[in-house]
């Protein structure tokens, strides 16, 4: 196995990467790490910074809350 490193375009939904080495011709495994976009838990948190939960404690206050309004529809309380 031989792994390197390379720097590619996408464009139009393709990826077209230039290797300064030689390969076999065959099929290889692509890994893409997009520095410049967001995955879906970036994007999640992204979210919940603009709705104002950008600590540790805020979040842990929703979800108490949310804790909270399960146990009231279930007809339970604290």
């Amino acid at each position: 196995m031989k792994i390197i490193q390379a720097k590619g375009i996408v464009k139009d939904g393709e990826v077209k990467v230039k290797l300064n080495e030689e390969f076999s011709n065959g099929e290889v495994d692509v890994i893409i790490v997009a520095k410049n976009d967001l995955d879906e838990f970036e994007e999640r948190h992204q979210l919940m910074i603009e709705k104002g939960y950008e600590t540790p404690d805020k979040v842990l206050e929703l979800i108490r809350q949310v804790k909270l309004e399960m146990l009231q529809e279930k007809g339970r309380s604290l």
